[in-house]
């Protein structure tokens, strides 16, 4: 009975076992095909280890590779395990975790304020970019005590960055610390490195004043105690005057900003720059023709200036060009050799001071300035 028993349980068996072995094999042969689409990215890992070199930029190229392939493709799982597994090689790459954080952040809000401190706690504990989006990223969920420490902490560790305080400032202003910006915008100013520094400051401390706090007066005298220290800043004489055309425009108050610039011991360019924005001025929104045409001859005398110290630096660099042919050829008749004189290149202006003026707003269209004040536009006085 037994033996027929088990002849009974036979085909029953056979069909158990086939349908545990086409399971198997399905289970076998996708996970072989998820194997080879990642083979050659496993096989381009050289390094799976921490180490203080730096890494090729193909180990780079192929961690960035395989974590886009896995996010696009992989499960939320798989992708955490390998970004881990990349952690441990690239620590020392805020991009990673960068990268890391933002795929987090759909998913755990906690997760990501864990990667942003193991990045700047222990990682990178000198990269200000990783800092400041960790302040982000906290601001962005309410968290200001938070967001003010991360800054606090990374600016008491790397001092002397503007674009920290700046953040730090910001920060304040956003949640309206009024007195908090302004005690920081003081402390900035007077502890700064250099009068550039200090200028630098000073034109964001007259910005504040007068957009956000609404008190010119305050503005002004900010700029007036940075020209008393700095008074070849022509950035500060800019703002003054940008102040000054804001709102209704008092012509006396800006005429004074353009001749106090232009008396300053300001460059023979800076004044002529001054001179034309003077010039335009004048020719929009001034009230007499007596300073329109007397501006204008004070402006061709400058344009005479400036044209006379072009040819002077021109007749010194093709003096100094031409000392050093000659003693390159006396050099090399020394050596017994032909020589053929080569043209000195031609010596052009210098021309980068008028490009660092398009960076900076106005509300006046101080970009749009020609030189036909050049021409004999107005007849001679």
């Amino acid at each position: 009975m037994e033996t027929d028993g088990a002849k009974t349980d036979e085909p029953e068996t056979k069909a158990v076992r086939k349908k545990i072995i086409e399971i198997r094999q399905a289970v076998h042969q996708q996970t072989e095909e998820e194997v080879s689409k990642r083979w050659a990215f496993e096989e381009g890992i050289r390094r799976p280890y921490f180490h203080v070199k730096p890494l090729e930029k193909g180990q780079l190229k192929n961690w960035k590779e395989y974590l886009d392939f896995e996010i696009e493709n992989g499960s939320h799982e798989r992708v955490v395990v390998l970004f881990e597994r990349c952690m441990v090689a690239c620590a020392l790459y805020e991009e990673f975790w960068m990268k890391y954080a933002k795929y987090l952040e759909p998913h755990s809000v906690e997760g990501v304020r864990n990667v942003f401190k193991r990045a700047c706690n222990i990682h990178l504990p000198k990269k200000p970019s990783i800092h400041m989006h960790w302040a982000a990223f906290e601001e962005r969920r309410g968290n200001f005590a938070a967001a003010c420490d991360i800054l606090k902490n990374l600016e008491q560790t790397m001092s002397g960055l503007a674009l920290l305080s700046l953040r730090r400032i910001s920060l304040k202003r956003r949640h309206g610390r009024t007195n908090d910006v302004k005690q920081m915008y003081t402390d900035y100013i007077s502890s700064a490195s250099s009068t550039d520094v200090a200028g630098f400051y000073s034109i964001k401390y007259a910005r504040f004043l007068a957009k956000v706090c609404g008190d010119l007066s305050a503005a002004k005298s900010v700029l007036t105690d940075a020209l008393d220290k700095d008074e070849k800043n022509p950035r500060i004489y800019l703002q003054l005057l940008d102040l000054e055309m804001s709102g209704r425009a008092s012509e006396d108050n800006i005429l004074q900003v353009f001749d106090q610039a232009m008396g300053s011991g300001l460059s023979t360019e800076d004044k002529l720059k001054f001179s034309r924005r003077k010039l335009e001025f004048l020719e929009d929104f001034g009230t007499s023709i007596d300073k329109l045409l007397q501006t204008y001859d004070e402006h061709q005398k400058l344009v005479k200036e400036a044209n006379a110290e072009k040819k002077k630096r021109q007749l010194e660099n093709a003096g100094d060009a031409g000392t050093n042919k000659k003693a390159k050829v006396n050099g090399q008749r020394e050596g017994s050799l032909t020589v053929t004189s080569p043209t000195a290149p031609p010596t052009t202006p210098d021309t980068s001071y008028y490009n660092s003026w398009s960076g900076y707003p106005h509300n006046y269209n101080y970009q749009g300035w020609s030189s036909g004040y050049s021409s004999q536009y107005y007849p001679p006085s």
